[in-house]
C-alpha cells in the first residue's frame, strides 16, 4: 500500500482524530491510569502524572486481550518505536527509538540490563510477553541514570510481586505454522511474602522467509539444504520471583530467569553470484541466557530514609551455525550442485555482566513541597569470550551519580540528575538529566519536558574484533554520545474518558560507531566525525467512551537522517489503533489492532545502496468468550489482509494466520 492510498490516509488521519488513540499505555480497568505507579525514569517509584520524561506504560490486560505473544509486537503499538524483524518470528529483531541505532535502546528485566553482553543488544525475537505485568517503554536519552545504552530509551519489563492472595493462570494456543504457545504461572502472598513462577513454551514451524523461490538460478546453498525450507523458532522461558518483610526495617527479593531460544534462518548473500538476495541454506542459531537478580532494602524511618542494595549476574551463549558460502568470487559461476556441497562453520560467543549497586534516598520537606534526594552508585564487570577461545576479555565500569526531585504544591514535579562512568577500557563519560511536569489545576491539562545526554559503549566486538578475523577490533574507540530533549502537553477531557498527548522530541547523535572497509576484504570500526539528527512528533490517545469500549492508538513522524541521507529502518511515519469491544457488556469481547508503517529505506547488499520499501498495513482481528469466571476462549486473524512485505529487504513478513486459545485465570489478590 503507497503512502498517498486512501487507506494509508484514512489510517493516519484516524489516529490523529479520535481513532489514534492511546497506547496501549494505559491499563483497560483504569479509567485513569495517571496514577499509576512507575519505576522506570526515576530512582524511587512514582505516579505517572509526576513523571516529566515521555513514558507508555503497556498493559498485561491490553497485550492478553490484543494477543500479543512478543514483546516487539507490544512496541509496534507504541509510540517512537520502529521494529525490524528479519523474517519469521525467531530471525533478529531490532527495536529503534526515535530514529536511534538499535543499541541505543536498553531493556530491563525488573530494573535487570538483559541485553547480551557480547552485543550491548537485546534481540528482541527472544522476548515473549509471558509472566509480565507491564511493559514500561521510556523514551528520550536516559545514560544520567541508567548509564550506556540508554541513549535513546528504556524498554523496562515487569514482573508481578508483593501480592495478598493468590493466581493461578494457564493458557493453551494453536494455529498457524504449526504454531504451539504453553503458558501457566502461579503466585501466593500474604502482604509480608511472596513467590511466583511462570513457564512458557512457543514453538512454530515458521515459513519460508526468502521472496524468491531461487536466487540467480540457486535454489539453496549448503550442505543439508533444502529449497523452500521454513523458518522455525523454539522459545522456552522460565521466570521466578520471590520476596519477603524480614522486619519493619527490612525486605529481600529476588529474580531469576532462563531463557533459551533455537531458531532457523535464510542466509544472505553479499557479492558473487546471488549478491544481495536471501538463499535457502542451514543456518540457525541458539542462544541461552540466565538473569539472576537480588536486592536488599532497609527503611528504618518509614519512607524517610531508605537504602537499596543489589546484585545481578547475566549469563549469555550464542552458538550460529552458519553455510561458508564463497562470496565476492567468480566467474566462473558454481553450479547449483557445487552450491549444496559448500560447508558449514560455527561462530559464537559466551559472555557475561555482573552488577552490583547501591542507593541511599532521603525525603524531607512536607506536602507543599517535598524533596527526595538519592544518591547512587554501581559497579559493572563484562566478560566476552569467542566461539573458538581465540578472545578473551574482560572489562569493567564504576559509575556513581546523583538524584534530586521535588513535588510543588501537588502540581509541579522536577527531577535533575547527573552521573559520572569511570570505563577502565576507554575514556569516561559525565551524563545528565532534567525533567519537569505541571499538573495546572482545574484544567485537566499537564505540560511535561525533558532533557539529557546519553552514551553507548563500544561493544566486545567492535573493541577488540572476532574469529574468523574479518572483523579488526578498534581499542581507539570512544564512546558513542547524544543529546537530546522533548516537550509536550497531556489533556484530559469529558471526566477523564479522552487523553490526548502530543510531544516533540529531538536529538543530536556524534561519535556514532560505524563498519569501514579495508582492503583484502576486511573491515573495522570507527567513530564517526560528522553528526546525525533526529526530530519528530508523537501523538497518543486513549478513550473509554463508554464501559464497554477502549480505544488505543499513536502517531509518530520521524525525521532520522545523517550525511549519508535519510537513516535506514526508520519509517518516515507509523501509527496504530487497538481497540476492544465487551459486547453490551456481555461474556464476548471483540477486538482490532491495527499497525500502519510508513515508507522506510534499507540496504540492499546487492548493490550497497540505499533502497526504498513500500509501506504496508498489518490488521488483526479476535474474539473472545468468557465461559466462567475462570474461563476463557479466543480466536484472532493476523495480517487479515494477508499484505505481504518486507521489513528488512529479502525477508517476507508473516503472511496471515489464524490461531485459537483457551485461557484458566483463577486471582484472589489484592
Amino acid at each position: 500500500m503507497k503512502l498517498n492510498s486512501p487507506n494509508a490516509w484514512l489510517l493516519s488521519a484516524s489516529s490523529l482524530a479520535l481513532a489514534a488513540f492511546p497506547l496501549a499505555a494505559h491499563a483497560q480497568d483504569k479509567p485513569d491510569s495517571r496514577d499509576t505507579i512507575i519505576v522506570t525514569g526515576t530512582l524511587t517509584p512514582i505516579a505517572e502524572e509526576k513523571l516529566g520524561q515521555t513514558i507508555t506504560v503497556i498493559s498485561s490486560e491490553l497485550i492478553e486481550d490484543q494477543g500479543y505473544n512478543f514483546v516487539p509486537d507490544v512496541l509496534r503499538q507504541a509510540p517512537g518505536a520502529a521494529v525490524s524483524q528479519m523474517g519469521a518470528p525467531g530471525a533478529l529483531t531490532q527495536v529503534r527509538i526515535r530514529g536511534a541505532e538499535a543499541n541505543h535502546t536498553l531493556v530491563l528485566l525488573d530494573g535487570i540490563d538483559i541485553s547480551s553482553p557480547d552485543q550491548n543488544e537485546t534481540d528482541f525475537s527472544t522476548l515473549t510477553t509471558a509472566g509480565l505485568d507491564r511493559i514500561e517503554f521510556l523514551r528520550g536519552p536516559q545514560s544520567g541514570l541508567y548509564g550506556s545504552n540508554a541513549l535513546a530509551g528504556v524498554v523496562n519489563l515487569v514482573s508481578r510481586r508483593e501480592m495478598d492472595g493468590h493466581y493461578i493462570n494457564a493458557s493453551a494456543e494453536l494455529g498457524a505454522f504449526e504454531t504451539m504457545d504453553i503458558e501457566a504461572s502461579a503466585g501466593i502472598g500474604n502482604g509480608d511474602a511472596y513467590a511466583s513462577i511462570s513457564l512458557n513454551h512457543l514453538a512454530s514451524e515458521g515459513y519460508d522467509t526468502s521472496p524468491d523461490q531461487t536466487a540467480n538460478g540457486v535454489p539453496a546453498v549448503g550442505v543439508g539444504a533444502q529449497a523452500g525450507d521454513k523458518e522455525g523458532t523454539a522459545i522456552t522461558t522460565i521466570n521466578g520471583r520471590a520476596g519477603m518483610k524480614l522486619s519493619n526495617e527490612l525486605r529481600v527479593n529476588g529474580v531469576v530467569r532462563y531463557m533459551t531460544a533455537k531458531s532457523e534462518l535464510d542466509g544472505q548473500a553479499y557479492g558473487f553470484p546471488i549478491a544481495g538476495r536471501t538463499y535457502d541454506d542451514p543456518s540457525r542459531t541458539n542462544q541461552e541466557q540466565l538473569v539472576i537478580g537480588a536486592s536488599a532494602t532497609f527503611d528504618p524511618w518509614d519512607g524517610a530514609w531508605e537504602t537499596v542494595v543489589s546484585l545481578s549476574h547475566v549469563d549469555a551463549s550464542r552458538r550460529n551455525l552458519l553455510t561458508d558460502f564463497p562470496f565476492l568470487v567468480g566467474p566462473p559461476v558454481p553450479s547449483p550442485a557445487d552450491l549444496l556441497l559448500v560447508p558449514t562453520y560455527t561462530s559464537g560467543t559466551d559472555s557475561s555482566r555482573f552488577t552490583a549497586a547501591i542507593q541511599s534516598t532521603y525525603a524531607f520537606g512536607d506536602e507543599g513541597f517535598a524533596s527526595f534526594l538519592t544518591g547512587f552508585a554501581e559497579h559493572e564487570t563484562e566478560t566476552y569470550e569467542d566461539a573458538f577461545s581465540v578472545r578473551d576479555e574482560e572489562r569493567a565500569l564504576n559509575a556513581f551519580g546523583l538524584q534530586y526531585r521535588a513535588e510543588i504544591a501537588s502540581q509541579l514535579y522536577l527531577s535533575a540528575t547527573v552521573r559520572h562512568d569511570d570505563n577502565d577500557q576507554f575514556q569516561d563519560v559525565d551524563t545528565w538529566s532534567v525533567s519537569g511536569a505541571w499538573s495546572i489545576p482545574g484544567t485537566g491539562t499537564r505540560l511535561h519536558t525533558s532533557a539529557g545526554t546519553g552514551v553507548t559503549n563500544p561493544t566486545f566486538i567492535e573493541q577488540f574484533g572476532f574469529d574468523p578475523s574479518t572483523f579488526i577490533g578498534n581499542a581507539d574507540l570512544v564512546p558513542e554520545e547524544a543529546l537530546g530533549w522533548d516537550a509536550g502537553v497531556e489533556q484530559t477531557l469529558f471526566d477523564d474518558k479522552l487523553t490526548l498527548d502530543l510531544t516533540y522530541f529531538s536529538s543530536d547523535l556524534e561519535n556514532e560507531i560505524y563498519t569501514a572497509f579495508l582492503p583484502g576484504f576486511l573491515t573495522t570500526a570507527l567513530n564517526s566525525d560528522s553528526d546525525s539528527d533526529r526530530s519528530g512528533w508523537e501523538v497518543t490517545v486513549y478513550a473509554d467512551p463508554t464501559d464497554d469500549i477502549s480505544l488505543y492508538g499513536s502517531y509518530t513522524k520521524l525525521d532520522a537522517s545523517e550525511p549519508a541521507g535519510i537513516e535506514i529502518r526508520r519509517p518516515e511515519q507509523t501509527a496504530s489503533l487497538d481497540a476492544s469491544w465487551n459486547v453490551f457488556g456481555g461474556p464476548v469481547q471483540l477486538n482490532l489492532g491495527v499497525s500502519y508503517t510508513g515508507e522506510s529505506t534499507d540496504t540492499d547488499f546487492g548493490t550497497f545502496m540505499r533502497t526504498p520499501i513500500d509501506p504496508w498495513t498489518l490488521v488483526r482481528f479476535g474474539a473472545s468468550w468468557q465461559v466462567s469466571d475462570t474461563l476463557e476462549v479466543y480466536g484472532r486473524v493476523e495480517n487479515l489482509l494477508d499484505e505481504e512485505y518486507e521489513e528488512v529487504i529479502g525477508y517476507l513478513g508473516a503472511p496471515q494466520g489464524v490461531y485459537f486459545g483457551i485461557r484458566f485465570r483463577e486471582d484472589t489478590t489484592k
